[in-house]
C-alpha cells in the first residue's frame, strides 16, 4: 500500500496535453504520467472498490484496490473531474495466488481528491497497452460547507411496507441535497427547491421497501458535485413489522 502524498518529493515540468509531472516520495517509485491507453485494450477490465465507505471527510484517507484475476504486473489509477482526465497513478502489482491487486492510498484528503476514479491493468512486456477500464468509484469529500437539517414528516418510524419522507433543508443555496444510509450513498438525490422563507430543501420519498438505519443528507454546488457539506446529525430510521398481517400470513401458511 502507498499514500499519493507525500511530505518529500520533487516536481518535475508538466508536458503534454493531459500533462506528465513526476511526484516521486523519498525511497518510493510512484509516478504521475500521461495518460495514453492503448486504443486496443486487449485484456479484461480489473476490478475497482473501495475499502472504506466513498463519502470521505476532509482530511481523512480512503484506500481503492484494484484487483484481477489476470497476472499485471502493474496497475494505474486515474481520477477524473467533469468527464475529463485529471491525474493517474502507478503501482506495481502485488500478485497472489489466482490474480493480482494494488492498493491506492489517498489522503489526508483535500477537494482536489475529490471526483471519479477508474483503473486499468498493464504488462510489462508491453507497457502501453492497457486492459479495459474498471467500473468508476466516485470519491466525494464531505465536510466543506455548513451543515444541513433532516427530519422525518411523520416521525423517524413507519411500518414496514409503508412509505416515508425525509426531509433536508438549509438556509445556504444548494443545488442539489443527497441521501445516506449508515454512511452510503443510497443513490438518492435531488435538486434543491426554495420555500417561501428563503431556506432550500428537498423531500425524499422512501418506500414501500424503507430500510431501518441511520440516515443523513447533505448538500453540494452544480459547478463542484463531488464536494458535499458536513453531513447532517444522524437520524435513525425505525421500521416495525405489522404483527396482525405476520400472523395472519403465518397461520395461512400452516
Amino acid at each position: 500500500m502507498f499514500q499519493f502524498r507525500e511530505k518529500c518529493y520533487t516536481k518535475e515540468q508538466k508536458v503534454g496535453k493531459i500533462g506528465v509531472s513526476a511526484l516521486r516520495g523519498e525511497g518510493t517509485s510512484l509516478i504521475f504520467f500521461s495518460v495514453h491507453p492503448s486504443a486496443g485494450r486487449v485484456y479484461r477490465k480489473p476490478f475497482l472498490l473501495a475499502l472504506q465507505p466513498p463519502l470521505v471527510n476532509l482530511g481523512e484517507t480512503v484506500t481503492l484496490e484494484c484487483r484481477s484475476e489476470i497476472m499485471f504486473d502493474t496497475f494505474i489509477l486515474t481520477s477524473h473531474k467533469n468527464g475529463t482526465i485529471k491525474d493517474s497513478f502507478e503501482l506495481s502489482a502485488e500478485h497472489y495466488h489466482g490474480g493480482s491487486q494494488a492498493n491506492f492510498s489517498i489522503g489526508p484528503v483535500t477537494p482536489d481528491d475529490a471526483g471519479t476514479y477508474t483503473c486499468y491493468g498493464s504488462l510489462n512486456h508491453s507497457p502501453y497497452e492497457w486492459s479495459e477500464s474498471s467500473g468508476p468509484i466516485d470519491i466525494n469529500i464531505t465536510g466543506l460547507y455548513k451543515i444541513p437539517t433532516l427530519s422525518a414528516l411523520m416521525g423517524p418510524g413507519v411500518m414496514s411496507g409503508e412509505n416515508m419522507t425525509l426531509t433536508c433543508f438549509s438556509d445556504l443555496q444548494f443545488d442539489m441535497f443527497h441521501l445516506s444510509r449508515e454512511g452510503v450513498p443510497e443513490g438518492h438525490e435531488l435538486p434543491s427547491v426554495q420555500n417561501n422563507n428563503g431556506t432550500f430543501q428537498a423531500n425524499f420519498l422512501l418506500g414501500p421497501v424503507v430500510q431501518a438505519g441511520n440516515y443523513r443528507c447533505y448538500g453540494s454546488f452544480r459547478n463542484s458535485s463531488h464536494l458535499w457539506s458536513t453531513p447532517t446529525d444522524p437520524l435513525y430510521i425505525l421500521v416495525t413489522v405489522n404483527l396482525l398481517v405476520t400472523t395472519f400470513l403465518t397461520l395461512t401458511l400452516l
